[in-house]
């Protein structure tokens, strides 16, 4: 059992005399305030297990678990939790007795379910919270109540294999494994006519929690470690990891079946993902970039029967210099109604990586130990979204170089007149748009595919150097041990990625939110150098 009580009391005032005073009646007694609040939670868990093993050949273990949880409400607080897992030594049996480089071949199978109860306390009942009125404080509901909210449970699903040859210099391990989770937990968004929280002046609840629908994992996971040379005190070992995994939404109990995701910049909220059934979760969502207008040609098509159309151009705008314009992105008409709106957003991105891995190398001799570790992520996507608000163009500070590389419109005949058939880009290798505003009616800045880059990285995560001085020579002076060690990380990344790293991970822990740079701290690199003594 774990349980977890703690309470905080803030006290405050102003008007003090000096920096050196510290109580709070050495301040201005008129002007003082305290707060304080004390949550509680708790677990309860019991479980019985099995063992069983025949000849260290064949092995099993199974695993009853119940939790009880005080973040949800009585009727939903347990939930049974087993597991089961078999093994299969093949190396043990009479058969394999006369293989001798096969140091180690064991079969497994495992079965089990886990819980998960990661919600904020007390959030399937109804709590209050203080709101100030012209009548004095009083008390509003501080979240959506959800007493039918409950645990949720992953089914998990893994076949592997072990394999060790030639005196245990070579050792492969691989495993496939197949998750199903249902009942997801998540906190759900409110329509945004309820406002913003209880905190935030609008006196409205915060978001309730719910279980939303199911997902499926599966993947692969490989480990090769190798001994390459042991010769004469001198030994290269070699370590390789390989991780694959896909995902994909099986069902969503929400109204529209959507999870749209949102970001804010200035008054302007966008939508950055999107997870829908039959898709991977978190997805990018936005429009897609089919070129510029570089050429008066560019705002007109042929289309099948061979009449010539215009582009669609934004909801509300034309061809002009003040609405769209030569040097202006062309957006995909998905919906084929002549108008870029909302409904031509699709998913622009995947934040999942095809795969991640790591390598690494250790050389050892005579006490000198070296280290190196590489790591990456390969076919995975980011969403720069501090290019989104550092490259537009019409602004007059807080920009990135890239921009001087704007779409320069530029008059065909310097004689002709003020029409777009007389204007066209001439650095037509720019990738960037035309000078513009946020406020420009093609909005070159709504989210889009221009702002999606490729988030593949190969890094130069660690190096390690030590040297163990010998015991003969430390006897002498009286140490048991002596180490001195460097150890650098973060050296180098090789990608393509535009941003400072491309190692994202989620925005603010929200696993729908994957893949999306809105200003993260770079991984910082380190030098760390040191001593150990052992007397």
């Amino acid at each position: 059992m774990s349980h977890n009580h703690w309470e905080t009391q803030v006290s405050s005032t102003t008007g003090y005399l000096s920096n050196s005073a510290t109580d709070i009646s050495a301040g201005n007694y008129d002007d003082s305030r305290t707060t304080g609040y004390q949550n509680a939670n708790s677990i309860f868990s019991y479980f019985g297990r099995a063992f069983y093993n025949y000849d260290d050949r064949y092995m099993l273990t199974a695993t009853i678990r119940r939790d009880g949880s005080s973040k949800f409400a009585k009727n939903n607080r347990w939930g049974w939790f087993p597991s089961a897992a078999l093994a299969w030594r093949v190396s043990n049996e009479s058969f394999m007795k006369d293989i001798k480089w096969i140091d180690n071949l064991k079969l497994r199978f495992g079965w089990g379910a886990t819980g998960n109860q990661n919600v904020e306390d007390w959030a399937y009942t109804a709590m209050l919270a203080n709101y100030t009125t012209s009548w004095g404080v009083g008390v509003l509901n501080a979240n959506n109540a959800n007493p039918d909210l409950k645990w949720e449970t992953t089914y998990s699903t893994n076949i592997g294999i072990d394999f060790t040859v030639l005196n245990g210099r070579v050792e492969f391990i691989a495993d496939w494994y197949y998750k199903k989770t249902k009942d997801l937990l998540l906190k759900l968004d409110l329509p945004a006519f309820l406002g913003s929280g209880a905190g935030s002046g609008y006196g409205t609840a915060s978001n309730p929690w719910g279980n939303v629908g199911s997902l499926r994992n599966t993947g692969f996971e490989f480990t090769l470690n190798t001994v390459n040379i042991d010769y004469k005190g001198f030994q290269w070992r070699s370590n390789a990891v390989m991780s694959i995994n896909r995902n994909k939404v099986l069902s969503l109990d929400t109204e529209t079946g959507t999870l749209p995701q949102t970001l804010q910049i200035g008054s302007e909220t966008a939508t950055v993902t999107n997870t829908v059934v039959g898709q991977p979760i978190g997805q990018f969502w936005g429009y897609k970039v089919i070129g510029r207008f570089d050429k008066p040609e560019d705002f007109y098509y042929k289309d099948a029967d061979g009449n010539v159309k215009q582009v669609a151009l934004p909801e509300g705008s034309s061809i002009g210099q003040n609405e769209t314009w030569l040097g202006d992105y062309i957006f995909a008409d998905l919906n084929d109604d002549g108008i870029i709106n909302n409904d031509d957003q699709t998913f622009i991105g995947n934040p999942e990586p095809k795969f991640t891995w790591g390598f690494g190398n250790t050389f050892s001799y005579k006490g000198f130990d070296l280290t190196i570790q590489f790591s990456g992520s390969y076919g995975n996507k980011l969403l720069n979204y501090g290019r989104r608000s550092l490259e537009v163009s019409g602004s007059t500070s807080n920009l990135l170089t890239s921009v001087l590389d704007y779409a320069r419109v530029e008059k065909i005949d310097p004689n002709g007149p003020d029409d777009y058939r007389n204007y066209h880009v001439v650095n037509t290798a720019s990738t960037q748009p035309r000078l513009y505003t946020s406020s420009g009616k093609n909005r070159n800045d709504r989210v889009s595919d221009a702002y999606i880059e490729d988030g593949s990285y190969i890094r130069l995560q660690n190096i390690s150097f030590s040297y163990t001085f010998p015991k003969a020579w430390m006897k002498k002076l009286y140490i048991e041990n002596l180490k001195i060690y460097c150890n650098l990380q973060n050296l180098h990344t090789w990608t393509k990625y535009k941003g400072y790293d491309p190692e994202v991970g989620s925005l603010w822990g929200n696993t729908l939110m994957n893949g999306i740079d809105y200003g993260r701290y770079p991984s910082p690199r380190i030098y760390t150098f040191g001593l150990n003594v052992t007397f």
